[in-house]
Parts: C-alpha cells; sequence; structure tokens
C-alpha cells in the first residue's frame, strides 16, 4: 500500500455517505446507521383482527397518544425504544421498552407488514415512521413487560383512546442509554424481510 492508495481509498469512502443537511431530529449519521428521535404524538394505530376479536376490532385504525420515541435503521433493520422525557436525548439519556406489540427485546421491530424504503438517506425517515405506524400491530415478540400499566399492553391502548397524552408512568425504564442503543446492533430475533416485498 503507498500513501496515495490509502488517500484515494479514503476519499472513496467519504463518498459513500451523501451530504446531506441534518434535521434537529437526526441523532447520529453513519454510511450504515441512522438514529433520530420522535416528539411525542397521536397516531393512528391499526390491530390485527385476524381472530374477529371484537375489542381489537373496536381499536383498529383510532388515533391514539404516543410516547417520545428514538428510531434506529442500519440497513433493512429498524429498533425502537421510547423516552420519558418530551426533549432531545443525549448520549445518558436512558432507554424505555417502546410500548407496541412487534417489539423484540433489544428493540428490533418485527417488520411484517411493513414497506421497507429503499432509500437509505434522511429524507427517508419519515418513510420509516410511517411504516411502523402503518402497519399492523399483531403479536407481543417475546418482550418480557412492554409497560407498567396495570392491565398489561392491550389495557394500555384501550385506556389510551380519546386522551391527548401518553403518561410516562405506563413506560417502562431500561437501563440502556441511548449511547448504548445506537452502538448495539443485535439483531438475534431478525426478520428477514427485504426492501420493497
Amino acid at each position: 500500500m503507498t500513501v496515495q492508495m490509502l488517500a484515494d481509498l479514503m476519499i472513496g469512502l467519504g463518498r459513500s455517505v451523501p451530504i446531506e443537511i441534518l434535521p434537529e431530529r437526526v441523532l447520529v449519521r453513519t454510511n450504515e446507521t441512522m438514529v433520530w428521535w420522535l416528539p411525542a404524538r397521536e397516531h393512528v394505530m391499526f390491530f390485527s383482527d385476524r381472530g374477529n376479536d371484537p375489542v381489537l376490532k373496536k381499536m383498529n385504525g383510532k388515533r391514539y397518544p404516543h410516547p417520545p420515541l428514538v428510531f434506529k435503521v442500519r440497513g433493512n433493520r429498524l429498533w425502537v425504544r421510547a423516552l420519558k422525557l418530551a426533549k432531545r436525548p443525549n448520549a445518558e439519556t436512558r432507554m424505555c421498552v417502546a410500548p407496541y406489540w412487534n417489539c423484540y427485546d433489544n428493540g428490533e421491530v418485527c417488520t411484517g407488514s411493513m414497506k421497507i424504503p429503499r432509500e437509505r438517506s434522511v429524507a427517508a425517515l419519515e418513510v420509516w415512521q410511517q411504516s411502523f405506524f402503518q402497519s399492523e400491530f399483531t403479536h407481543s415478540s417475546g418482550t418480557r413487560k412492554q409497560t407498567r400499566f396495570q392491565g398489561g399492553l392491550l389495557g394500555m391502548w384501550q385506556s389510551l383512546e380519546r386522551r391527548k397524552e401518553f403518561p410516562g408512568k405506563y413506560l417502562v425504564e431500561l437501563p440502556e442509554t441511548l449511547s448504548q442503543f445506537v452502538n448495539n446492533h443485535d439483531h438475534s430475533k431478525r426478520n428477514e424481510i427485504q426492501p420493497g416485498q
């Protein structure tokens, strides 16, 4: 390897990440990973009612308040965590379990009916979010404890209908910090769906 070869290699690597203006919500952007946060807001949710469950049918397609969230995308995989405070997190901010079905203990989302964006730029962040919220929430994915609400996850979402704010007291706090979440790429519970499928 010559010095010139190394310089050419470094220049080539630098070109693999497009030059972009980063929105304030972006926390991390590398050529492989994007991490951003989403302030608390209301979203419509869709629950699978394949079992003809009258409770899920009644809940389906309604607006619910959601906590602040942190999303991470690496390749075709999506992870999500919740935040207790409605402000931009820093490296030491403690993460909470995202109170959703289809999420594993490590925060990875079982993408099931989600449409995976092909684009790998910050412009795709909104598409990832829409895809997450427009998919059907179908199963617990083995997460041990998803909420501190006494009636469990289904009871929690039922109680939130017509409310404007998500109560932070329902969140399960983790020992994991934002920095640890960003650097943990565990995908042992991954879903093999590819973009565009």
